[in-house]
């Protein structure tokens, strides 16, 4: 990674800079992140079962290490629920296992996840993490939020488990078998803290609920005498009885034990699980750095964030912390309390530092069943519905990974979990993208040209192919034979846009190749069109462009579709050319003039198409701005195409009245507001619904006697004229039909009319 070179003769100016300008900004954000971010690192210690203060540690150095090293302004690292969650379920069983200490192994493991991620980012692969569906993330950690509240039900009824559980259902039937031998004192402690948690936000969002609730809680248990042993079985138990913290750091730094050397067995069974934690961990912070910069306008590194998570980590591992990654909740409180730069976060590691020396001994004191009922209320919030509502509703392999990952979390050890949920998402990812989007260009009459689905245009000389997406070696598997379902026995040359292809490479060029094989055998040309620097290169290199032939390649333009346009007179060109042969060679010409007058011979190209998908309002709009443009006095109605470019319907002026003038008042001295909000009722109808769908299916071929007695039998002024395949190729109006009679009788208006 470059970083820039450091000038030392402007530091002074800088820091000069720092200290009047942001400096007590971030000391006030890194305050109220440090006031409301204390009881919860302690609580998340909980979840993975290790000592309060470790989560203070962590909280501390992790942070610091983080901030210097990452780019993110607001980030702030430290203790998560979701790793918390994963952290238990990793090294639960090991201690048992292996005899090691529970605390040497969650180092070992912090050591490792760090040293993952940080290899990521000097590899500088940040960029991996937006091929990761947001749906993971989600799923994930909705899962775990249902993890965390059903383990802390046994801290909030003060009992204890005689085994511990290993999978959710194990959880659940441990639970209900244990209510009944739930305690009193801290059920009551726990309620309070859930209560005061939810409502003090509700009274004034600025206080920090968390800390309120557990220095009261707390405050009642000491002052009831609940944590004292004479309580027995329904005492209260409190953060020392777990590990007291010290008002001091003299124990923080511990070099890990199990670094020197790590054993191989436990280090290799750590290893998917490390590889689980730091993938979390990375889209974690790089999803929450992502949100944040989305309002303050930051740009971020990511292969830099990836150095700090891992930095961090790897420090976090010498100074007694656990995993950590970017929090939601402290990094939204540091920039909504006006934190400016990375220093808000490392001023919110000294606060909580400060509250280690002055307040260990009030913090020893913190009912156990406190920060459980913290932990449930984090746990609902993690569930976030709307989130899970957007991400049903968008797609259907949003709901498969969500679902995935989400069930995953209830059955699977969740390390398992989520690469069942980054496995999801990338070959769902590769699915979608694995297909190249083929669609066909049909020109207009009337200048440019219509889109339509492949294999649904008319047949024709001339074959337009639109290549769109991916062209790496998984879409290009059976592409060639896929684009000869647009050949017809009328095709004489087939012209791909490949404008907007990406990724081509060798496999791409094979099959391109092929498919001129394929072509030139059935004495079928091929043009190209669109063509980019990036792919002339490849084309070059492969020889493809010699052997397509110069002549036969259009390249890229900054005005649209110039590359198609001009492919477009080549081609024809070359169909021309091939009739001149066959004519010299004495072949007969398949048309037949004659002198009968058909609607080809008195066709307007010239007409107005509309998607039928679209409302009323914007046939009024379209209508409206064409009528400002057009020097004739009435209006050509407006002709409905379906997805397929097919004729569907026809909309006239006259039809638009009708249905915005329904039930129109009759009172003299109504308002234009109430006119505007009257016909404004029926701006979102769907002029497929009031549109006329009886338009006669008339043909270039069509003779004009028919023409004449449809538009007759139809009440028509102006008749729609499609193509053999149903689509719109112009229009003939009731003077063309006058025109059209006038020629087939033979009168010349130029010549002068006999005397009487």
């Amino acid at each position: 990674m470059k970083l820039p070179a450091l000038n030392f003769k402007q530091w002074p100016s800088l820091v000069g800079s720092y200290l009047k300008v942001d400096m007590k900004a971030d000391a006030l954000a890194g305050l109220t992140v440090a006031v409301m971010g204390v009881p919860q690192a302690m609580a998340y210690a909980v979840i993975a079962e290790l000592p309060p203060v470790y989560g203070l540690y962590t909280a501390m150095i992790t942070c610091v290490i983080a901030a210097v090293f990452g780019s993110s302004n607001h980030l702030v690292t430290g203790p998560t629920n979701a790793l918390c969650m994963v952290i238990l379920s990793l090294t639960a069983h090991l201690p048992a296992k292996y005899g090691y200490g529970a605390i040497e192994i969650v180092l070992l493991l912090t050591f490792l996840v760090g040293a993952i991620q940080l290899t990521f980012g000097l590899l500088r692969m940040g960029g991996v993490i937006r091929y990761v569906s947001h749906s993971v993330v989600i799923g994930f950690t909705a899962g775990a939020g249902i993890l965390i509240a059903f383990n802390q039900v046994k801290n909030l009824i003060g009992v204890t488990f005689e085994e511990r559980p290993v999978r959710f259902y194990d959880v659940v039937i441990q639970t209900i078998s244990h209510l009944p031998q739930t305690k009193p004192f801290p059920l009551i402690v726990g309620a309070l803290t859930i209560a005061l948690v939810i409502l003090i936000p509700k009274i004034n969002e600025r206080l920090p609920g968390a800390f309120i609730a557990v220095v009261l809680t707390g405050a009642i248990s000491y002052l009831m005498g609940w944590h004292l042993p004479g309580m027995g079985g329904g005492k209260v138990e409190i953060v020392k009885d777990i590990e007291p913290i010290k008002a001091s750091f003299s124990g923080i730094f511990h070099f890990p034990e199990l670094l020197k050397p790590p054993p191989f067995e436990l280090t290799r069974e750590l290893g998917l699980g490390a590889a689980s934690l730091a993938v979390l961990g990375l889209i974690e912070a790089a999803s929450i750095a992502r949100a944040v910069a989305g309002q303050s306008g930051q740009r971020l590194d990511f292969n830099r964030e990836f150095i700090g998570q891992g930095a961090g980590n790897i420090a976090g591992s010498f100074f007694s912390c656990f995993a950590g990654s970017g929090s939601f909740t402290r990094t939204a409180v540091c920039f909504k309390s006006g934190g400016r730069t990375r220093m808000a976060a490392i001023f919110s590691a000294i606060w909580t530092a400060l509250t280690i020396l002055i307040l260990a001994d009030v913090a020893n004191y913190i009912p156990k069943a406190s920060l459980a009922g913290i932990l449930v209320v984090i746990a609902y919030t993690m569930i976030d519905k709307r989130r899970l509502a957007v991400t049903w509703k968008s797609s259907r392999h949003s709901r498969l990974v969500l679902f995935g990952t989400l069930g995953s979390t209830m059955v699977l050890p969740l390390e398992y979990a989520i690469f069942v949920g980054v496995t999801l998402s990338l070959v769902l990812l590769l699915r979608v993208t694995g297909e190249t989007d083929l669609t066909q260009l049909v020109p207009r009459t009337d200048s440019g040209f219509d889109e339509v689905p492949f294999e649904r245009a008319a047949p024709s000389a001339v074959v337009t192919v639109n290549m769109e997406g991916d062209l790496y070696f998984a879409a290009a598997e059976d592409l060639d034979y896929k684009m000869l379902g647009c050949i017809t026995s009328k095709t004489r040359v087939v012209i791909l846009r490949m404008k907007r292809l990406r990724a081509v490479g060798s496999t791409a060029m094979a099959i391109l190749d092929h498919f001129w094989e394929i072509l030139s055998k059935r004495d079928i040309h091929l043009v190209v069109c669109g063509i980019e620097d990036d792919l002339k290169r490849v084309m070059t290199k492969s020889g493809l462009r010699n052997q397509i032939g110069e002549q036969n390649i259009f390249y890229a333009d900054n005005k649209l579709f110039q590359s198609t346009e001009l492919a477009l007179a080549r081609a024809w060109s070359i169909v021309e050319m091939e009739k001149v042969r066959l004519a010299s060679e004495g072949a007969e010409s398949s048309e037949h003039p004659g002198d009968l007058v058909t609607a080809e011979s008195i066709l307007d190209p010239k007409l107005l198409r509309f998607g039928n998908q679209h409302a009323l309002r914007e046939a009024v709009w379209l209508m409206s701005e064409m009528m400002k443009r057009s020097e004739a006095k009435t209006a050509t109605p407006l002709f409905l195409q379906n997805k397929d470019g097919k004729l569907d319907g026809g909309l006239s002026i006259w039809t638009m009245l009708s249905v915005l003038g329904k039930d129109l008042p009759e009172d003299e001295e109504l308002s234009e507001k109430d006119l505007r909000d009257h016909l404004r009722k029926s701006f979102d109808q769907s002029i497929s619904e009031v549109c006329r769908k009886d338009l006669p299916r008339l043909h270039l071929e069509t003779p004009l006697h028919v023409l004449t007695q449809t538009a007759v039998d139809a009440d028509l002024a102006v008749l729609p004229i499609c193509d053999e395949d149903g689509r719109l190729t112009g229009l003939v109006r009731s003077v063309d039909l006058l025109k059209g009679i006038g020629k087939s009788i033979g009168f010349n208006p130029e010549e002068e009319l006999p005397k009487a």
